[in-house]
C-alpha cells in the first residue's frame, strides 16, 4: 500500500502571502495543531504551529516569513509502512509532497485506518492463530486453507513464530485446526 491511497489529498493550507491571523483562523476553523503555508504555485513553503500563530509579533506578519521549515516529507509513492513508522515515532501528521508541491497530509488516524483495514478489523470471518516452526508452515497452512475453499482476509505476525489468520467460509474450526496441526507436524 502507497501513502497516496490514504492521505487527505485536499488538507487545509495557507498562502505564504496571507497574513498569519488567516492562519489562525483556518487553525481554529478546523482544529488544526498546524498549518501548512503554500506558494501560489503550492510549493510547500513550511508551516505554523498554533503556538507560532499565537505569539506572532504582528497578526498581519506574511504567513511565508514566519514559517518554520519541515523537517521531513513524504511522497505520495512512499510506502505506508514508512508513514506508520514515523507517525509513530513523534508526529502527529506529515505532508505529503511530489515534485515540491504539497499534494497531501497523512495523520496518525489516516494511517490508523490503514492498518486496520489491512488487518481485515471490521470484516467478518474467524481468526486462527497458528505456531510456526519455519517459514514453510505458512505455505503448508495456505495450501489447508485453499483445500478447504477458505478465503484468506488476512495474514499477520504475532510474535516471533506465530500467524494470525483472518478467514472466512469456515464451517467446522475444530476438522480445520486438526488439519493445520497434521500439515505443519
Amino acid at each position: 500500500m502507497k501513502v497516496r491511497e490514504w492521505m487527505n489529498s485536499q488538507p487545509p493550507t495557507v498562502s505564504a502571502h496571507a497574513p498569519v491571523a488567516e492562519a489562525g483562523k483556518l487553525a481554529e476553523e478546523y482544529g488544526l495543531a498546524i498549518v501548512y503555508v503554500v506558494a501560489e504555485d503550492g510549493r510547500l513553503v513550511g508551516f505554523l504551529t498554533r503556538k507560532a500563530i499565537s505569539t506572532a509579533p504582528d497578526p498581519g506578519l506574511e504567513s511565508g516569513k514566519l514559517a518554520a521549515e519541515v523537517p521531513l516529507v513524504l511522497s505520495p509513492d512512499d510506502p505506508l509502512e514508512r508513514a506508520v513508522v514515523l507517525l509513530g515515532e513523534r508526529h502527529i501528521l506529515l505532508p505529503v509532497v511530489e515534485e515540491g508541491k504539497l499534494v497531501g497530509i497523512i495523520s496518525r488516524t489516516g494511517a490508523f485506518r490503514a492498518l486496520a483495514k489491512m488487518a481485515g478489523f471490521g470484516e467478518e470471518g474467524v481468526r486462527i492463530r497458528i505456531r510456526l516452526s519455519d517459514h514453510g508452515d505458512i505455505y503448508r497452512a495456505l495450501e489447508v486453507l485453499a483445500r478447504n475453499g477458505l478465503e484468506l482476509v488476512a495474514m499477520m505476525r504475532a510474535g516471533e513464530e506465530e500467524v494470525i489468520f483472518h478467514i472466512k467460509g469456515l464451517q467446522d474450526r475444530q476438522q480445520l485446526l486438526s488439519q493445520l496441526q497434521e500439515a505443519l507436524a
